[in-house]
């Protein structure tokens, strides 16, 4: 039996319309007619058209981000606080938390909240500790989410970028057909498909400002503050992309393989195709300034990876822990320990992968394990200016013995920043269970102050 060609009716895209208007019939319809041996060429490239025809046009006027290195000189810390009867105290704890460091550092504190919780925010800030800090209160329409990285860039134009929103079951299609593609020979089989279903028992999937529509409430919130909002075309949740620079001071862009797949799937091109988005977003001249780096084992590169300028990247190495994983499994075989010592098995070939992504585009790479779970993890922070003109990182709380260690390791060994600080550790353990820490909680920018 043949499946009949059905006709396929094509008409003008409304202009600048994002491809939410589309929901994911004609991506549904283009896979059906792949599997029909009676299906034209033509049809299936006229479908491809259509969907390539709704990417909008680059409305950023070509800025780069705010740089995540030592190098973007960050002095404006923008958080958002939103207070639940289950976190109510952790959440309280990063505002006082980041309210301490700004004042000492002499940063200014951006506070993204709601009306509801307006009120606490104010109360808590005119504490006589925090009466030399600079902040700025503005509201949403409805309750934020904590994590303030991922909806939003600052450009260095002084403009805001924010992720358009899209249809839902489109957007998860896409990240796992490329995680399908990249993934293929790293694990066993009866693994394999379940490592692609089940990606929180897994390996997260970074589509939750798509979920949450943070974007839309950004851009709500810097509109009300009189700032041009433009819109980010590739799918890059803020934690998934780190700006910064080469060797030789080149203005280049880390982006996580899954957000470079999504954009590809989701309109139809090619990777380069999508490194010329990128480009043409963020005013790069070359795609070689894009570089795509597989997901380190994490949802998003600031996971599992730290870029100290310059050049030099530090990623996770968990080679050691695979070690430890094997040999409990083959000790003790049961499906806990197999599982545990799969998931190492493919955590550790995607670091390998990162770090060949980044050696091949000419950069110095470091491997350090800085994480372990809900434990600690020191990858995942923000470097800022100091008012006395110094580098200082702030990242998530561990055991004393391991912030002991990674301290040193960026003030004497690395020499990259004057100081750490630690959030503590108690926050810093229910943050992680809920998969971000403080680098997902803060977003920097740069501006006169």
């Amino acid at each position: 039996m043949t499946m009949s060609t059905p006709k396929i009716f094509v008409g003008k895209p409304v202009e600048d319309s994002p491809i939410d208007t589309l929901d994911s019939l004609h991506h549904k319809l283009l896979q059906a007619l792949k599997g029909s041996d009676a299906t034209r060429p033509e049809t299936i490239e006229q479908i491809r058209d259509t969907i390539r025809s709704m990417l909008p046009k680059v409305d950023t006027c070509g800025s780069l981000p705010q740089k995540k290195t030592p190098g973007g000189r960050t002095n404006v810390l923008h958080i958002n606080y939103v207070q639940t009867p289950q976190s109510g105290e952790t959440e309280l704890g990063y505002l006082r938390f980041f309210a301490s460091i700004a004042t000492a550092l002499g940063l200014r504190l951006e506070i993204l909240t709601d009306p509801s919780c307006r009120d606490g925010v104010e109360q808590e800030l005119t504490s006589e500790a925090y009466k030399a800090l600079r902040y700025a209160i503005a509201e949403s329409q409805k309750p934020v989410s904590k994590w303030a990285e991922d909806s939003v860039e600052y450009l260095e134009n002084g403009n805001v970028a924010v992720l358009r929103h899209l249809d839902d079951s489109l957007l998860e299609w896409a990240m796992i057909k490329g995680r399908r593609h990249r993934w293929q020979g790293k694990i066993d089989p009866e693994n394999f498909d379940e490592a692609l279903r089940e990606d929180r028992l897994w390996i997260l999937l970074g589509v939750r400002v798509n979920a949450l529509e943070m974007g839309s409430e950004r851009e709500y919130a810097e509109q009300t503050k009189k700032r041009r909002v433009s819109h980010i075309r590739t799918y890059i949740e803020g934690g998934n992309m780190i700006a910064g620079e080469d060797a030789s001071g080149r203005s280049i862009v880390l982006v996580g393989r899954d957000a470079i797949a999504t954009t590809a799937h989701i309109y139809q091109l090619s990777e380069k195709a999508v490194r010329r988005l990128i480009c043409e977003d963020f005013g790069l001249d070359t795609i070689e300034q894009v570089v795509c780096v597989e997901q380190p084992g994490q949802f998003h590169l600031d996971m599992g990876m730290l870029f100290l300028g310059n050049g030099i990247v530090v990623v996770n190495d968990s080679r050691e822990a695979l070690k430890d994983a094997v040999e409990m499994a083959q000790l003790a075989p049961c499906l806990t320990t197999e599982k545990m010592a799969a998931k190492l098995q493919l955590q550790c070939s995607l670091e390998q992968d990162a770090v060949n992504d980044l050696d091949s585009a000419g950069l110095s790479v470091k491997r350090k394990k800085l994480e372990s779970d809900v434990l600690y993890n020191f990858f995942n922070g923000e470097f800022v200016e100091g008012s006395d003109g110094g580098s200082y990182y702030i990242t998530n709380g561990g055991p004393k013995d391991h912030e002991e260690t990674f301290a040193t390791l960026m003030t004497t060994e690395w020499q990259v920043v004057k100081k750490v600080f630690f959030s503590p550790q108690p926050i810093a353990q229910k943050s992680l269970q809920d998969r971000g820490g403080v680098g997902c909680r803060i977003k920097g920018e740069r501006v006169s102050l």
